[in-house]
C-alpha cells in the first residue's frame, strides 16, 4: 500500500505561478523566465494610468476641456452692447415719448385741429367730425403701440448685445406715417375739402 501525501495546508503542492497569484506577489519578467512561467502582476497593483478610466472620470475630464459646453450651463453673451448705442437708443425712446405726449391733445380732438387748418386754406364747412375723431383715436392708439413695442424690442436687443438704435428710429418714422395717413383719411372724406381740391384743378 503506497503512502499517500499529507493534506496540504499552506499550498505546498501548488505551482510557483499559482502560489504567486494567490498571495498577490508580482513576478517580474526575469524571474518568470527563470521559473518558466508567465509574469504575474495583480490588478490592484497596476499603475493607475494603465487602468481603464471609468465613465465618471471620462465625464469629469470632458467637463474641464476648453470649448465643451455642458447642458444647462449658463451661456455668456457674445459681446457687450456699445455704450454709445445704448445712449442713442435711450434718447430716441425719450424723444418718442415726448412726441407722443405733445401730439396726444391734437389727436384726441382731431376735428378741432383740422378745421382751423382748412379755414386758412379757404375751406369752410368741415362736417366730418365723427370720422376725424375716430381717426385721431386710431392714430393715438397706434402711436402708443409702436412706442411700447420699441421699448420691448430695444430692451431685448440691448440684453443680447446687438445694435439697437435703429429700432426706436423706425418706430418713430412709422408713428409719423400713421398720423399722416389718418389725417389724410379724415380730410379726404369731407365733401367741402374735396370740393376745394376739385376747384384747384385746371
Amino acid at each position: 500500500m503506497s503512502e499517500s501525501r499529507p493534506r496540504p495546508q499552506f499550498g505546498e503542492y501548488a505551482s510557483p505561478e499559482e502560489q504567486r497569484a494567490r498571495i498577490a506577489e508580482p513576478i517580474d519578467e526575469q524571474r518568470a523566465e527563470e521559473l518558466g512561467i508567465a509574469p504575474v502582476v495583480p490588478v490592484e497593483r497596476q499603475p493607475r494610468q494603465q487602468q481603464e478610466p471609468t465613465l465618471r472620470e471620462q465625464t469629469r475630464a470632458q467637463a474641464h476641456e476648453p470649448g465643451v459646453v455642458q447642458p444647462g450651463a449658463p451661456t455668456v453673451a457674445a459681446r457687450r452692447p456699445v455704450a454709445g448705442d445704448r445712449i442713442a437708443t435711450s434718447i430716441l425712446l425719450g424723444l418718442g415719448l415726448v412726441g407722443l405726449i405733445v401730439t396726444m391733445p391734437g389727436l384726441l380732438d382731431l376735428p378741432g385741429l383740422i378745421r382751423p387748418a382748412l379755414v386758412q386754406m379757404g375751406v369752410s364747412g368741415y362736417s366730418s367730425d365723427g370720422l376725424a375723431s375716430a381717426m385721431g383715436v386710431l392714430a393715438l392708439g397706434l402711436q402708443i403701440a409702436l412706442w411700447v413695442g420699441a421699448i420691448i424690442l430695444s430692451s431685448r436687443s440691448l440684453r443680447a448685445g446687438r445694435l439697437t438704435f435703429w429700432i426706436p428710429l423706425v418706430a418713430g418714422v412709422a408713428a409719423n406715417l400713421v398720423v399722416v395717413i389718418c389725417l389724410a383719411v379724415a380730410m379726404g372724406a369731407d365733401p367741402a375739402f374735396m370740393e376745394y381740391v376739385r376747384s384747384q384743378q385746371p
